[in-house]
């Protein structure tokens, strides 16, 4: 009996001080919540040490004195403070804060005469009179903290009210016992403890309800569920104690037999109930309404949606979609439409749990117009027995040939309705609540930010592939555009120099290039890689090549080579085919009558050419924004706009880069830098 005390005693200072520690973190700095935070501090030096006494350990009686004087006083100090917050009792909370302090400095006074709190001996008077007056100080500060609270708000005080209630009315039964006999009860002293445990939950509750106190308690809904879990399978296993010791004490010669057997029994019905889906989804329903202001744990919830959602491969969106809305009301499975590509129609898209064949869904129907209208979603069980709540809506026939439908809720995304689930029923029929509807619409808001984030992907990536097939073509049509340049230059004199044997082999050369850049150019579509010839070649060759190509435009460009010797390794042809893009663009730019000039120059190991003019000149905007962008052209429908894009890019491929300076009005001056060959 001893012990049990003394573990009673033990355990109800640690759950005080478990209760102390997490209205501390929950602090504001509050008065009310202070003086609280203070009594559970008391009480648990109250509890541990009570229970070192029972058990034995050498802890003075002036001691116990002191945690039995200070822990009810602690709770009068609490209840104080909640009065006057309620503007009540100001005569009563002076005398209750007098009469405690009184009991305090008196017992103290009274320890040198040698009295002793120990419930095997006799006990003075004052100590009996002093635990009598505490209680009953307690118990009147309680009843005005009832009496003074607007009926509309008791609730909020019902778990204080009967907390500290029971714990002065088992100390008011204590200390009237002690006066009555002369002694404390040993067994109402030892059983004090576990009293005591059943009133620490009531005051968390309290705590919990009481905003203003500024303590919001945070108690998961998983720690209350396995908890209360675990109580209930104590009492049951205590139950079930209890019923066998009674069939062993009265039944006779079978009750051994009988008490196997009913142990067996009780061992697989308690598995059976542990193992219960409906039964726990029952209790998690019972712990929601009854402990719990909002039916949900919203961070819980928003958690294990975005942990579904995370888990979700690019082919498994859909699936997942369907998983995780019926996750929220602990559903078995359901269906998902999603809106096609043309929005006409909403294709069947994926099923969880489901074998259900289900039709597509026209965009102009009933049901989607309902829900477009009013963001309703529809619980084909509430249709059946109030069809009034939804209108004129008449559903498919389809849905009567779906097993357990259930829910219907829309997806939506930027007043769009981007899809539907169809949601099959669980074991248990819960009943839906504004909570339920607002949860599931939330979700499914969510969700569908997702098929649009997918419908997305899916059309960047076909724009990509369009985009790649695009730049293949206009690279394709800008050498097409450098060849007809050439063609037509050759068809513009040809009338004029036909019969001379020089033009006629230039005529054939340049026709004779033409077409070995063609072939080249198709061998590389054909291929899908570049087809490089990069090779070591005299930077003279290659730059006197590029010259040679627009000589015959105007203003005839010059050429200085200051570095006559150095060879570059490049595809020959393509760095030919910038420059003279280059080049041609600063013809382009200039009056007939203006310059332009070719310069090459060492530079350590690298190589710069450099290209100027004195035409009209660019912008430093206009180089930062338009120059290198590719499909912007200044020229109208004479350019594609990838030239100097093109230039850059081959460029940075060498190894090298490209600057450019331009005045407007002035000219401009193109420079590329390549690496030397060594």
């Amino acid at each position: 009996m001893i012990a049990l005390g003394a573990v009673s005693y033990g355990f109800v200072g640690i759950l005080y001080a478990g209760l102390g520690v997490l209205l501390l973190t929950s602090w504001h700095g509050q008065r009310i919540g202070t003086r609280l935070i203070a009594a559970c501090a008391v009480s648990a030096a109250w509890g541990l040490g009570l229970a070192a006494h029972i058990y034995g350990l050498p802890i003075p009686n002036v001691v116990v004195f002191l945690l039995e004087v200070l822990r009810g006083g602690a709770w009068i100090a609490f209840l104080v403070v909640v009065m006057s917050a309620i503007g009540a009792g100001r005569a009563i909370r002076y005398a209750a804060t007098l009469l405690w302090l009184t009991v305090l400095i008196g017992g103290m006074a009274a320890w040198f005469t040698g009295w002793t709190v120990s419930p095997e001996a006799g006990v003075p008077a004052f100590v009996i009179w002093g635990g009598l007056s505490i209680a009953l100080v307690g118990l009147v500060l309680v009843e005005q903290i009832y009496r003074n609270t607007p009926q509309e708000s008791r609730w909020t005080i019902n778990a204080l009210v009967i907390g500290l209630g029971g714990l002065f009315s088992y100390d008011l039964f204590l200390y009237s016992q002690g006066l009555l006999f002369g002694v404390l009860d040993s067994a109402s002293w030892l059983a004090r403890g576990a009293v005591n445990l059943l009133f620490v939950p009531l005051l968390a509750i309290a705590a919990r309800r009481n905003a203003e106190w500024e303590l919001r308690i945070f108690v998961s809904r998983q720690v209350v569920f396995y908890s209360t879990s675990l109580i209930a399978v104590g009492i049951y296993l205590l139950l079930m104690s209890f019923g066998g010791y009674l069939i062993v004490l009265y039944g006779g010669t079978w009750g051994e037999l009988a008490r196997i057997v009913f142990f067996v029994g009780a061992a697989v019905v308690l598995v059976t109930m542990l193992f219960s889906s409906s039964l726990r989804a029952r209790l998690r329903v019972f712990l929601s309404k009854h402990f719990f202001q909002n039916k949900y744990d919203y961070r819980e919830e928003w958690l294990r949606l975005i942990t579904t959602l995370s888990g979700a491969d690019q082919a498994s969106t859909r699936q997942v979609v369907v998983k995780a809305m019926s996750q929220i009301v602990d559903g078995r499975g359901g269906l998902l439409w999603a809106l096609d590509d043309v929005g006409q129609t909403y294709e069947l898209a994926a099923s969880q749990d489901s074998s259900n064949d289900a039709p597509s869904i026209s965009a102009d129907s009933e049901i989607v117009r309902f829900m477009l209208r009013d963001g309703w979603l529809i619980d084909l069980e509430e249709y059946q027995h109030n069809q009034s709540l939804y209108g004129d809506l008449a559903l498919p026939e389809w849905l009567d040939g779906v097993d357990d439908a259930w829910l219907i809720v829309p997806l939506m995304f930027q007043n769009e309705m981007l899809g539907l689930v169809l949601l099959t029923r669980p074991g248990p029929r819960p009943t839906l609540n504004y909570e339920d509807r607002d949860l599931l619409k939330t979700v499914g808001n969510h969700l569908a930010v997702h098929l649009a984030q997918e419908k997305s992907d899916q059309l960047l990536a076909e724009s990509q592939q369009f985009e790649a097939y695009n730049r293949l073509s206009a690279f394709l049509m800008h050498d097409l555009n450098n060849l007809i340049a050439q063609q037509s230059l050759i068809i513009k004199n040809a009338e004029k120099h036909k019969r001379n044997p020089e033009f006629v082999d230039d005529a054939m050369q340049t026709i004779a290039n033409s077409v070995e850049r063609m072939n080249r150019v198709m061998n590389r579509f054909k291929r899908g890689v570049p087809d490089r010839h990069v090779r070591k070649t005299p930077l003279k060759f290659i730059v006197s090549a590029a010259v040679d190509r627009c000589a015959e435009y105007e203003p005839s460009p010059t050429i200085k080579l200051e570095c006559s010797d150095v060879e570059i390794e490049v595809d020959s042809e393509q760095i030919t085919m910038v420059l003279a893009h280059l080049i041609k663009n600063a013809q382009d730019a200039t009056s007939s009558d203006g310059r332009v000039a070719v310069r090459t120059a060492r530079n350590g190991q690298s190589v710069e050419i450099e290209i100027s003019d004195s035409g009209s000149g660019m912008s430093q905007r206009f180089i930062r924004d338009h120059l290198f962008r590719p499909f912007d052209s200044t020229k109208g429908s004479q350019g594609m706009g990838i030239g100097a894009y093109q230039a850059r890019e081959f460029t940075r491929k060498m190894g090298g880069d490209i600057q450019v300076d331009s005045v407007v009005a002035e000219g401009t001056t193109v420079t590329l830098t390549l690496p030397v060959s060594v």
